[in-house]
């Protein structure tokens, strides 16, 4: 097996060679499934960077953004190499997680200038974030989140939600320090009363788990879904009971039997159209393991975290490549068979999974879009210290019974 450092190492270049020169950073190849530039993925990317000193890459990728907001300050979730033109909208949770990634920068280079000149950026952003909060229900409406798959994420869904927590307080701590204390405390509060409105809404206190989603009918989705994790993975909810309680829920559900690896979500549960099983969705996904390597980490369970890693290790390429998901061949040639919509995007893909070029040591399995940045980011990050600010703790309004 690899030794971590030396995947990390591998990890950073290929993060790198992904970025463009006008800022932008890639998904994936040109040549792959994703030759776009998706700030939700980018940022974490800019993460990955920041921790190994590229913090000018990084800023750089902010600087970008800036120029292809929309009027208004709403960022978009895909922008095509070398034009600002877009497939997707109505994903709210960009805009949050944009202004978590300017603050990780500027705490990660203490560049102040780097701040001050993106404040306009950071204040439409935390406006257009508030703009998108229901007043009833006190929680953020978004058509699209994580997966991209409006059958399930239409509505008041738990990852955008939780990035809409993170987004403003981050917005108000860049507002506190250059000085702009109206809004710095005016975000502050609503990412508190956001918080509340989660808790109160998205979390099942019998299971001690948040819920995936509140359709705007009012009906809760509580089919098994890896971004149940997301108030853990923005670092909202400090409560590692409702953590491993939701860590035990997901391994139950979600895990691939010896295969090993998280599956997104179950094949078809919620989402019965082919078009979204994209060549592997009911294949583990490396990303979300990772994930699941590190909260188990967390909590100590150190033979959960190895079998996350061994699994990651193995999926791997010879050239240390991580894909986006491992899928069985066989579900692949299904998909492919019952699949519509072969656009230049999901052919692209298709040729590099046929083509042979790549090998790990699990056979009879597909590789869908390798090198994946965002995996890649999540496996430099892996290991990071998750002890929270004072600050962060106020928001945990959920307690352990």
């Amino acid at each position: 097996m690899p030794q971590r450092k030396d995947v990390a190492s591998r990890s950073i270049e290929i993060i790198c060679d992904l970025q463009e020169e006008d800022g932008g950073i890639l998904a994936t190849r040109t040549d792959d499934a994703y030759p776009f530039v998706y700030p939700r993925d980018g940022v974490v990317m800019t993460k990955a960077m920041s921790r190994h000193g590229l913090q000018d890459r990084s800023k750089s990728f902010y600087r970008f953004l800036n120029g292809v907001k929309r009027p208004g300050g709403e960022i978009l979730q895909r922008y095509n190499k070398g034009y600002p033109s877009v497939s997707q909208h109505n994903e709210f949770d960009i805009n949050p997680i944009v202004l978590h990634g300017i603050y990780d920068t500027y705490r990660m280079s203490g560049d102040k200038v780097f701040l001050e000149n993106l404040w306009g950026l950071v204040a439409e952003s935390a406006a257009f974030t508030v703009g998108a909060i229901d007043a009833s229900l006190g929680l953020v409406r978004s058509v699209r989140s994580i997966h991209e798959t409006k059958e399930l994420e239409e509505g008041y869904e738990i990852w955008t939600n939780s990035a809409a927590v993170r987004g403003l307080l981050d917005a108000s701590r860049i507002a506190a320090e250059l000085g702009h204390q109206e809004e710095a405390e005016g975000w502050r509060a609503r990412s508190k009363s956001l918080m509340h409105s989660m808790t109160e809404r998205l979390y099942d206190r019998e299971a001690r788990v948040f819920l995936k989603n509140l359709r705007s009918d009012g009906t809760l989705v509580r089919a098994p879904d890896i971004a149940q994790l997301s108030p853990f993975y923005f670092r909202v909810c400090s409560d590692d009971s409702v953590l491993e309680a939701t860590m035990r829920h997901l391994r139950m559900t979600l895990w691939r039997g010896e295969l090993g690896g998280f599956n997104r979500f179950r094949d078809f549960e919620v989402v019965r159209d082919w078009h979204w099983y994209t060549g592997g969705t009911g294949g583990a996904w490396p990303l979300f393991t990772i994930w699941a390597a590190g909260f188990y980490d967390q909590l100590g369970m150190t033979e959960d975290a190895e079998a996350c890693l061994d699994f990651i290790h193995r999926s791997m390429t010879e050239e240390m490549y991580i894909p986006e998901k491992v899928a069985p061949l066989r579900g692949y040639l299904a998909w492919k068979e019952n699949e519509t919509g072969f656009n230049d995007r999901i052919l692209r893909g298709t040729a590099k999974v046929e083509s042979g070029r790549f090998r790990t040591s699990i056979p009879d399995h597909a590789f869908w879009a390798c090198p994946l940045g965002w995996a890649h980011a999540e496996y430099v990050l892996l290991g990071e210290s998750r002890e929270r600010e004072d600050d962060e703790s106020e928001l945990l309004e959920l307690k352990a019974k």
